[in-house]
Order: C-alpha cells, then structure tokens, then sequence
C-alpha cells in the first residue's frame, strides 16, 4: 500500500510538472501564441516598437532584399521582399496591427492586400509598371508576384497617321526636353473610348501638322510613362508648354477636332501684335525688331499658323495681325482700307518709310511651309543689308527705360514736330538711314502733346513750329538747329556735332515731361 500510495504522488508530481512546463510554453515568447508569420521577427525588431522604429526597419530590409542589392536568388529575394513589405504594411497601419498582435496573420483577412498594395510592392521591386492587376501567390513555400494582365489588344493604334506615338525614348527627348508646345493623348487600346476618339484626334493632327506637335501615348504599353504622367482614366489628353519647366495644361470635355482645335488655338504662344489703326501700327513699328510683316485676316483672333511662325521667328522678325477684315470688302477695318488688300493677305513694310508704305507683298499659296521659305529670305536679306536705320518717338516709356534719359551718354538728335511736314519727315528718313550704324538716337516727338518739350529746350518763343535738336541727356546739354529741316542742312548740323561742335544750351527744366 505504500508503495502504491509512492507511485500516484510521484505521477501527480509528474504531471503537475507537465502541466507547469506546458503553461510556461505558452506564455513565454509572446509571438508563439499567433498563428501564422512573425512580422516582428521579420522585421527583426521588439513587439513594441514604435513607427519610426518600423519604418526604419523597413528601409533597411527593403533594400537588402531589392533585386539590385539582393545577395542570394531572385525567386528568394522576391519572397523575401514580399514578406518584408507585407509585415510593414501591417505594423505601420494600427488598425491592422491590433488585429495581428491579438489574432495573428489568421486574424488578418485571407489574401489581406489589396490589388493597389500589391502595384505598389510590384512598383518598388521591379521599378516599373505591373501588367494589368498583381496577385501575391505562393508557388511552393515561396510567395511571388503575379502580373494578371490586361485583356483585349495592346498594339498601337496611330500608325501612319500625323500623330506621333511616343516611347520611352521618344518621349524623354520630345516631352521632358522639349522646346516647342506638344498636344499628347493618352489612351489605351483596349479602351472602347479611346478607341472612338481616334477618328477626331487624327482629324485633329491633320489639320495642326504643320504647326503643332501632336502626339500619342499608349498606356498598355508604356505603362511606366502614364504613371510618371499621372494618368488614371482614359482618354487622357495634355498640353505641354514650350517651357520644359512648365506644368502641362489638363483638357476637359468631349473630345472632338473642333474643341480640340479651340484648346490649342488658345494655349499655342502668340508673340505677335494686334493692330487696328495707324496709331499702334506707328507705335509697332518703333519697337519691332528685324523685318516687319502684317497678316490681314477675316478671324476674330491670330490664326494658328501666324502664332507658330511667330515663335519660329520670334526675336529676328516680327509679326502683326490685323484681325476682322471683311473678304467681301463691304465693312473694312481701318487699316484694311488703308492698305486695300484681298483677304487674307501677308505684306512687308518699311518701317522707316511713309506709314502705309508697303515694301513688299507676299503673292503665293498661303500656307506655312511657304510662308516660312519666304520670311527666312526677308531676314536674310535685312542681314545682308547691314544695320536697320530707325526713327522712333520719343515716348514716355522710352524715356523711362533709359533712351535720351538722364544716364544715357549718347548723342540724340530729336525732331520737335507739331505737325506734318512731308519734307521735314523725309529728310529725318534720310538721315536715319545714313547714320544707322553710328551709336547715335534718332527720335521724334509730338509738341502739341508734350509742349513742356519746348520748355526744356528754350524755344517756347520761337517762331517756328518744328526743331531740330542735338542733346546729349547725361551732361544736360543741347544745341538747337537754326536752319531749314532738310536733309543737306540737318546733314551738315548732325556732322559738326559729331565732329566736336560745342553744345552751348543747358537744359531749362530739372525732368523732362512726355
């Protein structure tokens, strides 16, 4: 009996001891008691690390098992980096990461990240756009992506067409180093609407080829474009400035050639100038710079092709366009009567000469190859010519940007007119011509409109009308003409002080008034 009574204490003993050994198993080592993977230990950091600790965790492990880094195989290393993404994407959302550290990865929905969480481990591993959705799967012990892919076609669509399909490379050379404004689709050709649109976008590039860029992009294939684009539903349609460094304009609306035409026609630069009667053309005249061409239209607006050849020729011609003209010739504008032109109609004019003086009219096909043949040779033959003579009014803006202001040393020669003379303007044409490269000013100015002008250079008493001045603005000195106004007189005045004549009269007022 009592060695019976021995062995059931020495059993109890036993499996007390079990039990103690059991209950201290389950409750050490907190990650033991989930089911499923360790992100803790995945991670390699404590249960009770906090958000920068997970994220700085996460880099590091991220760029170990990154294909450019990873030291061990591909398959393994893209397990790896699932598993690695798939524990910070659960530790870093508290929501997610109470359910894990009270259930486990069991706790966690089946299948957990979404198609977008998973583009985006896909993103970051492979560096480029996945094929249509991503699955996670396990191919045995082993978790791997799973590019589904898109169905229906993925070949381009603009082919032989004015429409330019742009590449990887095309695009970085065309879009991110550009130059000149690009019209860019962005579409898919498995899309029913970007297909339906095609017929009106190539319609759209006939139309604009021969001024405007107009290009495509196909987004099954150039996935890793569209998504640097931003582009997330199709059609996708962007406006690219000349400026590189400029944002691309977003269009809006149904696509068609006409509203499409609307959106370029409003956005494509225009560095011409809008005339409508002889007061601007006058003012256009003084400030252009190389060959002065007008464009007359019937449009409301400057015409496509006029604004693209402005750019091409901008800073060594310049362009104007005198909008509204009446083809029938019934309701002309100003300038279209002055002028008496057929609608449309491209002239050159002297800017020297008579206002009105036409120098040359263009009398071929209207169209912009033309057009640009033809204005290449004005410039060419304004360089062969050498220096262009100028006589500009003497304004208020001119003066206040420095020409014949207080710090300007050069020699101006002013014509104070108060009203027309023909001989007195020819003679100054001349003179300006003959002097046009000496590094002299040859300007005018209006009497009846800024009479403190006669004032300042002691001729208020005068009797005659007109002047002829030499003043040299930055030592306030002047010589007033006594002679006729006509070339052979103002010739031989403009020479002797050139030659060192004195300059005898001080200016009378402290600022000069236009």
């Amino acid at each position: 009996a009592h060695g019976l009574g021995a062995a059931m204490l020495l059993r109890r003993s036993s499996q007390c001891s079990a039990l103690v050994l059991l209950a201290s198993l389950l409750c050490s080592e907190g990650g033991n008691r989930r089911k499923g993977a360790d992100y803790y230990a995945i991670l390699g950091i404590p249960e009770k690390a906090d958000v920068p600790t997970i994220k700085k965790a996460y880099r590091t492990k991220s760029l170990e098992y990154h294909p450019d880094k990873c030291a061990v195989g591909k398959e393994e290393c893209q397990t790896k980096f699932i598993e690695v993404s798939t524990a910070y994407e659960v530790l870093s959302d508290a929501e997610k990461r109470k359910v894990y550290d009270r259930e486990g990865e069991e706790g966690l929905k089946e299948g957990h990240q979404s198609n977008e969480q998973a583009k985006a481990m896909f993103r970051q591993f492979f560096g480029r756009e996945p094929d249509g959705n991503v699955r996670i799967v396990n191919r045995g012990g082993q978790m791997m992506f799973m590019e589904e892919g898109e169905p229906g076609p993925k070949e381009d669509i603009y082919g032989d067409t004015n429409v330019t399909e742009l590449n990887d490379e095309v695009y970085k050379a065309f879009i991110h180093e550009r130059d000149e404004p690009w019209m860019v689709m962005f579409y898919k050709p498995n899309d029913d609407e970007s297909v339906e649109v095609k017929p009106e976008y190539i319609k759209f590039a006939d139309t604009f080829r021969e001024f405007l860029k107009v290009g495509a992009v196909n987004c099954r294939q150039q996935r890793d474009i569209c998504n640097s684009a931003s582009i997330s539903s199709f059609p996708a349609l962007r406006w690219f400035p000349e400026d590189k460094g400029s944002s691309p304009e977003i269009f809006e609306g149904s696509i068609s050639a006409k509203t499409l035409g609307k959106f370029a026609n409003s956005l494509i630069p225009d560095h011409t100038q809008t005339l409508e009667d002889k007061r601007q053309l006058r003012q256009w005249l003084d400030d252009a710079k190389g060959p002065v061409v007008v464009l007359f239209t019937d449009k409301s607006s400057t015409p496509p092709m006029w604004k693209a050849l402005s750019r091409e020729f901008k800073g060594r011609a310049s362009l104007a366009t005198v909008i509204r003209c009446d083809k029938s010739g019934v309701f002309k504008t100003p300038l279209q009567r002055e002028y008496d032109v057929r609608i449309p109609a491209v002239i050159r004019l002297d800017p020297l000469g008579e206002v009105g003086k036409v120098a040359e009219k263009f009398d071929f096909q209207l169209k912009k190859d033309v057009l640009n043949l033809w204005i290449m040779k004005v410039v060419a033959q304004g360089k062969k010519a050498g220096p262009v003579a100028t006589f500009k009014e003497w304004s208020r803006q001119r003066y206040e940007a420095g020409e014949c202001g207080p710090t300007d040393s050069q020699f101006c020669f002013l014509w104070l007119k108060a009203g027309a003379d023909q001989e007195a303007e020819e003679a100054t044409r001349q003179l300006a011509h003959k002097y046009r490269t000496d590094p002299i000013k040859m300007m005018w100015a209006n009497v009846e409109l800024s009479p403190q002008l006669l004032e300042a250079f002691g001729v208020e008493s005068a009797d005659a009308s007109d002047f002829f001045v030499a003043f040299r603005p930055k030592r306030s000195r002047f010589k007033v003409h006594g002679g006729p106004l006509r070339f052979k007189e103002l010739d031989a005045f403009v020479d002797s002080v050139l030659s060192g004549g004195p300059l005898e009269g001080r200016l009378k007022v402290p600022k000069i008034e236009l």
